[in-house]
């Protein structure tokens, strides 16, 4: 038996393995190094554990945002039906049934919140519903009739507007003294008491389908402050429209009834009410929307909520949208549900996958990173055991039990880091699960065998340099052979296949939810690029020693000519370094890339300073809007969108956006606008004569595919002829000119532009918008300072005041909402601007990217102070014997700090112009126009301050490596030689 460590220790058998005490006592001698590598697997396992808990519950959040945004302006979902009035079996009527409306409402209401499941269950937080009696005429004494004729009122009660009004003046309305023949007693607002003319106490008829009814004004109220979500849903309540009728115009407002007066209606004739449910959602804290899984299912169940709501309100069965389904004293016709909540979630769902995808990346890299540090620290192990293990070598101890021997250490320390990581993230998961455990095993495994490969690497390295060289022959001769260019080859090799492979796939399926191969593949370019850096690194390291040589003073030339004999050692610095450095760099670029492109969407979705976006059909308030104070020009833009049929092959083309613009208006408002010089053309400015093919550009891949260019248009109700004339400049879908009327409606089919006449005989398409692009400088493109300039209240007024706004509004006969998401809808490039810059899932990816550039550069300290204490001995006599010879103290702190500077130079370079290459590297798989809504994929533009900062970080690596180094070192090598003692 020979032993381990000294002659009375239990050895092992030659070749073979020790045991596990002399493990226990190698692990005595090697403590330091294993709570590095404890300390390296418990940041690894709390990166790869914690994170998906952490971002989930960021995802959380903002789709709790996106679920308040998209009800600032309405409901969501809302449920309408026919409710009818009670009746007996023979079907006469039982009306009134006073103190059962209301009841009924909240029955029928939460028998459909009931139909919800998983997602959809827990997100809806509030049902309420109302109900409307059909508008009649508004007459009596003092009543004045506006246009010549009578205002139409309709009768309203919401449950909500209880608690959401103020009386100011009267009081609240109550039920009628007599169900036959009493007044129906009614809450107006104060706009609507100007507007129909009446006052507080005022006695007025209603004249309706059924007769004449009595109704007085008890009672003014105002909305409550922040509490205008009724309003939104019933915008006539608060302030009554103006709306076209075929001999002018009508008045349409809505009275404010108790639920009484609703049912004394039911007893005066009024067989039937239009009732509405509306549901508001919003994400709860400790919710799983924000989840894949979760994403899902909520989009699943909002599009199966419309069904399950009918059968569960009609019990089970449901024979078409006419049946009847008895609900207490009354019956209620199947509901019909109009949702926009899964399109939200889809879209959220989208963005989130493609978050999660470029998170793995970050991920990834620090994983890497870790293991990398790891690496350096067992080669410091090695290095300080390197007597000893040659003194074990000399006894017969084969390189396996070595190595089990350093596995059988490090495996304790890796557990026990990995528990700890462990521990850490479920202690600040908040009970979401943790995330996958493979990341954490197999970073703790590369960990734990770093010190067992350190050992066989040294050895290896014993072992050749005790041997005589050994002549190559064959193939090895031929190619120069070696283990080296072996493994870099393959290395090289891996990337390239890796980024063929990306740019082959492109990006991600839609819907999945990680991306390993964009997360691997950008760690083997890592390796690839420390590779290169090695390869080159030799090269300028001489070209500035030979210039040190002919400088005066021994600092350079001395720590220069240190840095080129350790050149090798450098190895493990740059294998964290440059990943580390590259991934920070990269995360810049992405951070820069998405906000720049969401604020160029932005501006592209307004075009202007701001916008106003109005139905097809009607035509918006140019003049009135271009003397809003704050506006300077307003520059009118047609949208459209239609199917194309053409006339050489009959091949149809669906989802083709009209765009038509005045070229003189846009030469004058954006003269830098490419269409201006496109749409100067001769045949644009001819005036088709009626019924004849209408000029048009097209964009290239159209114009390309049919080269006639003739075309019958369906614009849905309207056909028309069209024919290219010419081709559009390459992106000009990306022109702000007509950024607002297609960024909803998209250009999947194509794009066609009309300019002059043609542009006045595009037809008014229903569902179709015109916009009116406000500048509060002409010429010059709109600013977040020209939007503020702009009068807001005016603008809103103007709209609203206009024809444009008459009836479309949101749940009232003819509502007039006016608002973002609204038919008419007003944007500000400010607001536009500051919603761009508030995504969370955005916000939550440059943090991932952050952490992890942080984290690197923080281990890349570490790597490179193991490294600095891997040669410090070495170092340390070599500057005592300077020293010695009369070299001062801050030259020899001078000679250590141009010793790192190389490889910190190195690193810079590599790391910087890796991270800027890899989104050429990995092409159509890096796709982020998810994040940005734009007209096409965002041109990358790094954050420039964010590198900046990175290549500052980890230059500021290099005296705080130095003063570490110096500080773990002290003591341990002379200052100066003794005599007799040698300089290496």
């Amino acid at each position: 038996m020979i032993g381990l460590g000294g002659s009375g220790s239990r050895g092992l058998r030659r070749g073979g393995f020790g045991g596990w005490r002399p493990a226990a006592r190698e692990a005595r001698t090697g403590w330091s190094v294993l709570v590095v590598l404890a300390v390296l697997t418990a940041v690894l396992a709390v990166a790869a554990l914690l994170w998906p808990p952490l971002f989930d519950r960021s995802a959380n959040r903002e789709l709790a945002r996106r679920l308040t945004a998209g009800q600032a302006n309405g409901p969501l979902m809302t449920a309408r039906a026919e409710l009818t009035g009670p009746v007996d079996v023979m079907h006469v009527s039982t009306a009134p049934q006073f103190d059962t409306l209301d009841a009924e409402l909240t029955k029928v209401g939460e028998e459909m919140r009931q139909a919800a499941r998983g997602e959809l269950a827990r997100s809806l937080v509030r049902v309420s519903g109302w109900t409307e009696v059909e508008g009649m005429e508004l007459t009596g004494a003092g009543v004045p009739m506006p246009f010549g004729g009578p205002s139409s009122v309709s009768l309203v009660y919401a449950q909500d507007a209880a608690d959401r009004v103020r009386w100011v003046a009267g009081r609240a309305p109550g039920r009628p003294a007599d169900a036959e023949s009493a007044p129906i007693e009614l809450g107006l607002s104060a706009e609507s008491l100007e507007k129909l003319g009446v006052s507080v106490g005022q006695q007025v008829s209603l004249v309706g389908a059924k007769g004449r009814t009595e109704a007085v004004v008890v009672g003014e109220f105002e909305p409550l402050e922040g509490a205008d979500d009724v309003w939104r849903e019933l915008p006539l309540l608060n302030s009554p429209m103006d709306s076209p009728v075929l001999h002018g115009y009508v008045r349409y407002g809505q009275a404010m009834v108790a639920p009484a007066g609703v049912e004394a209606m039911e007893a005066r004739g009024a067989p039937s009410t239009a009732a509405a449910w509306v549901f508001w959602l919003a994400e709860q804290p400790g919710g799983g929307g924000g989840t894949a899984r979760g994403a899902a299912e909520l989009s699943s169940s909002a599009r199966l909520f419309g069904g399950r709501i009918a059968e569960k309100v009609c019990g089970g069965s449901v024979f078409g949208v006419d049946a009847a389904c008895p609900v207490g004293q009354r019956q209620v016709a199947a509901p019909l549900l109009n949702q926009q909540l899964s399109p939200l979630v889809d879209a959220f769902a989208a963005q989130r996958s493609r978050t999660v995808a470029l998170q793995s990346f970050a991920l990834a890299g620090l994983l890497a990173v870790g293991v990398s540090t790891a690496v350096a620290a067992a080669r410091l192990g090695a290095r300080r055991r390197e007597a000893a293990l040659a003194l074990q070598r000399a006894r017969g101890a084969g390189e396996p039990a070595l190595a089990a021997v350093r596995l059988l250490e490090a495996v304790p320390a890796a557990l026990v880091g990995l528990l700890a990581g462990w521990a850490v993230a479920v202690r600040w998961s908040d009970g979401r699960p943790l995330g996958a455990w493979w990341p954490a095993l197999l970073s703790a495994g590369l960990v734990a065998c770093a010190p067992a490969v350190a050992v066989w690497w040294q050895g290896r390295e014993v072992r050749r340099a005790g041997r005589e060289p050994v002549r190559r022959r064959g193939l090895k001769r031929a190619l120069g052979l070696s283990a080296r260019l072996v493994v870099e080859g393959a290395v090289l090799l891996l990337a390239g296949a890796g980024v063929l492979q990306l740019r082959l796939r492109g990006a991600a399926p839609a819907g999945a939810e990680t991306d390993p191969q964009l997360a691997l593949v950008p760690v083997l370019l890592g390796l690839a690029a420390v590779v290169v850096v090695l390869r080159v690194y030799p090269v300028p390291l001489r070209w500035v020693t030979r210039w040190a040589r002919r400088r005066r003073g021994a600092v350079a030339l001395v720590g220069l000519a240190q840095a080129g004999r350790r050149s090798g050692a450098a190895a493990t610095a740059l294998l964290v370094l440059v990943p580390a450095l590259a991934c920070a760099v990269f995360g810049a670029l992405v951070s820069g890339t998405v906000r720049q492109g969401r604020a160029e969407s932005a501006q592209w979705r307004v075009g202007g300073d701001a916008v106003v976006l109005g139905p097809s059909q009607r035509a918006l308030p140019e003049e009135e809007l271009g003397k809003v104070p704050g506006v300077a020009g307003v520059l009118r833009v047609r949208g459209g969108q239609a199917s194309l049929t053409s006339d050489e092959d009959g091949t149809t083309v669906k989802g083709v956006g009209l765009v038509g613009v005045d070229p003189a208006a846009l030469a004058r408002y954006e003269p830098s606008s490419p269409l201006v010089a496109a749409l100067s053309g001769p045949e644009l400015a001819e005036r088709p004569a009626a019924g004849a093919e209408l000029p048009a550009l097209a964009d290239r891949a159209t114009a390309e595919r049919f080269p006639d260019g003739s075309f019958t248009a369906d614009a849905g109700s309207t056909g028309f002829r069209v024919r290219i004339v010419g081709v559009l400049p390459d992106g000009a879908a990306a022109d702000r000119a007509i950024g607002p009327v297609v960024g909803d409606v998209g250009t999947a089919g194509g794009l066609l532009v009309f300019g002059g006449p043609g542009a006045e005989l595009l037809p008014r398409q229903n569902g179709q918008r015109n916009a009116a692009v406000l500048f509060a400088e002409p010429g010059r493109p709109g600013s977040a300072a020209g939007a503020a300039g702009i009068d807001a209240a005016r603008v809103k007024a103007v709209v609203e005041g206009s024809a444009a706004a008459a009836g479309a509004g949101g749940g009232g006969a003819a509502g007039g909402a006016v608002s973002r998401g609204a038919p008419i809808e007003i944007r500000y490039l400010d607001e536009q601007l500051e919603v761009s810059g508030s995504d969370g899932l955005v916000a939550s990816l440059e943090t991932a990217f952050r952490v992890s550039a942080a984290v690197g550069l923080l281990l890349g300290l570490v790597a490179v102070v193991l490294e600095l204490l891997l040669g410090a001995v070495e170092r340390g006599r070599m500057l005592a014997h300077l020293r010695t010879l009369g070299l001062g103290g801050r030259a020899a702190a001078g000679v250590q700090l141009v010793q790192l500077l190389p490889v910190m130079a190195a690193a810079v370079v590599g790391g910087t112009l890796l991270g800027l290459a890899l989104p050429w590297l990995l092409g159509p798989a890096l796709e982020l126009r998810v994040f940005t809504q734009g007209p096409g994929a965002p041109a990358f533009a790094p954050d420039w301050a964010g590198v900046a900062l990175a290549a500052l970080g980890l230059l500021v690596l290099v005296p705080c490596a130095a003063a570490l180094q110096g500080l773990a070192g002290r003591g341990r090598v002379p200052q100066v030689l003794r005599l007799g003692e040698g300089a290496q």
